[in-house]
Protein backbone atom coordinates (compact mmCIF):
# COMPACT_ATOMS: atom_id res chain seq x y z
CA UNK A 1 0.00 0.00 0.00
CA UNK A 2 1.14 4.02 -0.82
CA UNK A 3 2.22 5.65 1.59
CA UNK A 4 -0.05 8.67 2.93
CA UNK A 5 1.80 11.64 2.32
CA UNK A 6 1.48 14.65 5.21
CA UNK A 7 -0.88 16.63 3.02
CA UNK A 8 -3.28 14.12 3.88
CA UNK A 9 -2.72 14.75 7.95
CA UNK A 10 -2.48 18.16 7.84
CA UNK A 11 -5.43 19.19 9.61
CA UNK A 12 -8.24 21.07 7.73
CA UNK A 13 -7.40 24.64 7.94
CA UNK A 14 -10.27 27.22 6.51
CA UNK A 15 -8.25 29.76 5.69
CA UNK A 16 -4.64 30.34 6.66
CA UNK A 17 -2.98 33.42 6.18
CA UNK A 18 0.92 34.01 5.18
CA UNK A 19 2.53 36.44 6.81
CA UNK A 20 4.49 37.84 4.58
CA UNK A 21 5.54 40.72 6.60
CA UNK A 22 6.77 38.45 9.58
CA UNK A 23 9.59 37.73 7.86
CA UNK A 24 11.08 41.08 6.76
CA UNK A 25 14.14 40.47 8.93
CA UNK A 26 15.09 37.56 7.09
CA UNK A 27 14.25 38.74 4.20
CA UNK A 28 17.14 40.73 4.59
CA UNK A 29 19.45 38.60 5.30
CA UNK A 30 18.66 36.73 2.02
CA UNK A 31 19.53 39.91 -0.10
CA UNK A 32 22.74 40.12 1.24
CA UNK A 33 23.89 36.98 0.50
CA UNK A 34 22.52 36.78 -2.92
CA UNK A 35 21.80 33.08 -1.90
CA UNK A 36 19.53 31.85 0.75
CA UNK A 37 18.72 28.46 2.03
CA UNK A 38 15.10 28.72 2.52
CA UNK A 39 12.94 25.86 4.83
CA UNK A 40 11.73 26.51 8.60
CA UNK A 41 14.58 24.38 9.95
CA UNK A 42 16.98 26.29 12.23
CA UNK A 43 19.67 28.46 10.48
CA UNK A 44 17.05 28.55 7.33
CA UNK A 45 14.58 31.40 6.17
CA UNK A 46 11.19 31.87 5.71
CA UNK A 47 11.78 34.55 3.12
CA UNK A 48 13.57 35.62 -0.05
CA UNK A 49 12.94 38.08 -1.95
CA UNK A 50 14.78 38.52 -5.50
CA UNK A 51 17.74 38.90 -7.14
CA UNK A 52 18.49 35.46 -5.60
CA UNK A 53 19.08 32.00 -5.84
CA UNK A 54 16.76 30.24 -3.28
CA UNK A 55 17.61 26.95 -2.04
CA UNK A 56 14.50 25.24 -0.67
CA UNK A 57 13.75 22.63 1.64
CA UNK A 58 10.42 20.91 1.73
CA UNK A 59 10.91 17.56 2.83
CA UNK A 60 11.10 15.81 1.01
CA UNK A 61 10.99 17.87 -2.07
CA UNK A 62 14.43 19.79 -1.88
CA UNK A 63 14.95 22.47 -5.11
CA UNK A 64 16.83 25.70 -6.27
CA UNK A 65 14.92 28.24 -7.67
CA UNK A 66 16.00 31.56 -9.33
CA UNK A 67 13.89 34.69 -7.71
CA UNK A 68 14.61 37.94 -10.18
CA UNK A 69 13.44 41.93 -9.34
CA UNK A 70 10.30 42.20 -7.27
CA UNK A 71 10.06 38.22 -6.91
CA UNK A 72 9.30 36.78 -3.50
CA UNK A 73 8.99 33.36 -1.69
CA UNK A 74 7.54 32.77 1.44
CA UNK A 75 7.52 29.18 3.27
CA UNK A 76 5.33 28.33 5.67
CA UNK A 77 5.54 24.57 6.29
CA UNK A 78 4.30 22.60 4.20
CA UNK A 79 3.86 25.02 1.11
CA UNK A 80 5.62 27.43 -0.44
CA UNK A 81 4.25 30.70 -2.04
CA UNK A 82 5.40 32.62 -5.05
CA UNK A 83 4.26 36.13 -6.05
CA UNK A 84 5.81 38.49 -8.31
CA UNK A 85 4.90 42.15 -7.51
CA UNK A 86 6.93 45.40 -6.16
CA UNK A 87 5.25 45.61 -2.42
CA UNK A 88 5.10 42.55 -0.01
CA UNK A 89 1.13 41.65 0.12
CA UNK A 90 -0.37 42.55 3.28
CA UNK A 91 -2.37 39.64 5.02
CA UNK A 92 -5.71 40.70 3.58
CA UNK A 93 -4.15 40.25 0.04
CA UNK A 94 -1.49 37.60 0.45
CA UNK A 95 -2.07 33.85 -1.31
CA UNK A 96 -3.23 31.37 1.35
CA UNK A 97 -3.93 27.59 1.38
CA UNK A 98 -7.18 26.56 1.68
CA UNK A 99 -8.42 23.26 2.71
CA UNK A 100 -11.71 21.34 3.04
CA UNK A 101 -12.97 20.89 6.51
CA UNK A 102 -14.36 17.32 5.92
CA UNK A 103 -12.33 14.90 6.80
CA UNK A 104 -13.63 12.77 4.13
CA UNK A 105 -11.70 14.70 1.32
CA UNK A 106 -8.03 15.51 0.79
CA UNK A 107 -8.98 18.90 -1.18
CA UNK A 108 -6.97 21.74 -0.77
CA UNK A 109 -5.94 24.95 -3.07
CA UNK A 110 -4.62 27.69 -2.89
CA UNK A 111 -6.40 30.93 -3.20
CA UNK A 112 -6.18 35.15 -3.33
CA UNK A 113 -8.88 37.31 -2.50
CA UNK A 114 -7.17 40.69 -4.15
CA UNK A 115 -4.69 41.61 -6.53
CA UNK A 116 -5.99 39.23 -8.82
CA UNK A 117 -3.72 40.34 -11.80
CA UNK A 118 -0.37 39.59 -9.26
CA UNK A 119 1.54 36.80 -10.99
CA UNK A 120 1.91 34.02 -8.07
CA UNK A 121 1.19 30.67 -6.89
CA UNK A 122 1.40 28.09 -4.19
CA UNK A 123 3.17 24.78 -4.55
CA UNK A 124 2.99 21.57 -2.52
CA UNK A 125 5.04 18.34 -2.26
CA UNK A 126 3.44 14.88 -2.72
CA UNK A 127 4.87 11.27 -3.50
CA UNK A 128 4.53 10.04 -7.09
CA UNK A 129 2.76 6.78 -5.50
CA UNK A 130 -0.35 9.19 -4.63
CA UNK A 131 -1.80 9.44 -7.90
CA UNK A 132 -3.49 7.26 -10.18
CA UNK A 133 -2.79 9.31 -13.44
CA UNK A 134 0.59 10.86 -13.40
CA UNK A 135 2.24 7.79 -15.28
CA UNK A 136 1.21 4.23 -16.94
CA UNK A 137 2.51 2.44 -14.28
CA UNK A 138 -0.69 0.46 -12.63
CA UNK A 139 -1.08 1.01 -9.05
CA UNK A 140 -2.50 -1.55 -6.67
CA UNK A 141 -6.43 -1.78 -6.64
CA UNK A 142 -6.29 -2.68 -2.76
CA UNK A 143 -5.63 0.78 -1.21
CA UNK A 144 -7.31 1.87 2.00
CA UNK A 145 -10.34 4.25 1.32
CA UNK A 146 -7.55 7.40 2.38
CA UNK A 147 -5.37 6.72 -0.22
CA UNK A 148 -7.83 6.48 -2.92
CA UNK A 149 -9.62 9.69 -1.87
CA UNK A 150 -5.81 11.05 -2.43
CA UNK A 151 -5.48 10.22 -5.37
CA UNK A 152 -8.65 11.13 -6.81
CA UNK A 153 -7.79 14.82 -5.24
CA UNK A 154 -4.18 14.71 -7.03
CA UNK A 155 -5.23 13.59 -10.09
CA UNK A 156 -7.29 16.81 -10.33
CA UNK A 157 -4.75 18.82 -9.61
CA UNK A 158 -2.06 17.01 -12.07
CA UNK A 159 -4.37 16.05 -14.83
CA UNK A 160 -1.51 14.64 -17.50
CA UNK A 161 0.12 11.15 -17.82
CA UNK A 162 3.74 10.81 -18.73
CA UNK A 163 3.75 8.57 -21.79
CA UNK A 164 6.14 7.27 -24.15
CA UNK A 165 6.04 10.00 -26.17
CA UNK A 166 5.76 12.94 -23.39
CA UNK A 167 3.35 14.70 -21.66
CA UNK A 168 -0.87 13.96 -22.54
CA UNK A 169 -3.74 16.01 -20.84
CA UNK A 170 -5.97 14.03 -19.07
CA UNK A 171 -10.11 14.21 -19.68
CA UNK A 172 -9.52 15.62 -15.58
CA UNK A 173 -8.23 18.64 -17.60
CA UNK A 174 -11.18 19.98 -19.09
CA UNK A 175 -11.72 21.49 -22.88
CA UNK A 176 -8.78 22.12 -24.09
CA UNK A 177 -10.30 24.97 -25.76
CA UNK A 178 -10.21 26.52 -22.26
CA UNK A 179 -7.20 26.12 -21.65
CA UNK A 180 -2.99 25.89 -22.55
CA UNK A 181 -0.43 22.93 -22.11
CA UNK A 182 2.76 23.16 -21.98
CA UNK A 183 5.34 20.53 -21.51
CA UNK A 184 8.40 21.62 -18.34
CA UNK A 185 11.17 19.14 -19.20
CA UNK A 186 14.58 20.04 -17.11
CA UNK A 187 17.75 18.09 -16.57
CA UNK A 188 16.34 16.36 -13.48
CA UNK A 189 12.65 16.78 -13.51
CA UNK A 190 9.56 16.56 -15.78
CA UNK A 191 6.41 18.18 -15.86
CA UNK A 192 3.95 20.00 -17.32
CA UNK A 193 2.30 23.57 -16.69
CA UNK A 194 -2.05 24.68 -17.74
CA UNK A 195 -3.11 27.71 -17.76
CA UNK A 196 -6.80 28.15 -17.73
CA UNK A 197 -8.10 31.47 -20.34
CA UNK A 198 -10.84 33.70 -21.45
CA UNK A 199 -12.22 33.30 -24.43
CA UNK A 200 -9.38 36.12 -25.78
CA UNK A 201 -6.54 34.10 -24.26
CA UNK A 202 -5.21 37.13 -22.76
CA UNK A 203 -6.46 36.69 -18.99
CA UNK A 204 -6.00 33.71 -17.23
CA UNK A 205 -8.18 32.72 -14.56
CA UNK A 206 -6.45 29.45 -13.13
CA UNK A 207 -3.02 27.84 -13.24
CA UNK A 208 -1.60 24.25 -12.04
CA UNK A 209 1.49 22.64 -12.78
CA UNK A 210 3.26 19.36 -11.78
CA UNK A 211 6.53 18.50 -11.75
CA UNK A 212 7.99 15.12 -10.93
CA UNK A 213 11.44 14.16 -9.90
CA UNK A 214 11.73 10.41 -8.67
CA UNK A 215 9.22 9.77 -6.39
CA UNK A 216 8.87 13.39 -5.59
CA UNK A 217 6.35 15.64 -7.24
CA UNK A 218 5.49 19.25 -6.90
CA UNK A 219 2.41 20.89 -6.98
CA UNK A 220 2.00 24.15 -8.20
CA UNK A 221 -1.33 26.22 -8.42
CA UNK A 222 -2.94 29.86 -8.19
CA UNK A 223 -6.90 30.33 -7.94
CA UNK A 224 -9.30 33.08 -6.46
CA UNK A 225 -10.72 33.19 -3.61
CA UNK A 226 -13.35 35.80 -4.33
CA UNK A 227 -16.32 35.83 -6.37
CA UNK A 228 -13.76 37.54 -8.95
CA UNK A 229 -11.86 35.11 -11.16
CA UNK A 230 -8.06 36.06 -11.52
CA UNK A 231 -6.79 37.88 -14.00
CA UNK A 232 -3.24 37.23 -14.33
CA UNK A 233 -2.40 38.56 -17.85
CA UNK A 234 -0.50 36.64 -20.87
CA UNK A 235 2.67 38.54 -19.54
CA UNK A 236 2.56 37.73 -15.82
CA UNK A 237 1.86 34.10 -17.06
CA UNK A 238 5.08 33.86 -18.58
CA UNK A 239 6.87 35.20 -15.24
CA UNK A 240 5.09 32.37 -13.93
CA UNK A 241 6.58 29.84 -16.47
CA UNK A 242 9.98 31.52 -16.39
CA UNK A 243 10.02 30.89 -12.02
CA UNK A 244 8.77 27.51 -12.54
CA UNK A 245 11.06 26.29 -15.30
CA UNK A 246 13.86 27.70 -12.53
CA UNK A 247 13.08 25.06 -10.38
CA UNK A 248 16.02 22.22 -10.61
CA UNK A 249 16.02 19.45 -7.76
CA UNK A 250 19.29 19.10 -5.68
Amino acid sequence: MADVSPISLIKPRYLRGLLFGFALTQVSHAIADKTVLVGNASGQSQAAKGPITALVVMTPCRFSMTLTQDQWLQFNSPDLVFVATKQLPNTLNAPQLWQASSSNTAEWNFEKSAGLSEPWFGVMCENAENFSALTAQKLPSDDSIEVQLLREANDLKCPATLTDHGWSPTLLAGDPQTYTFESLDGTKSSGFIIGYHDKSRRLFSRITFCLMHNEQVLIGSAESGSSAPLAISAEGFEKIKTAVRSITFE
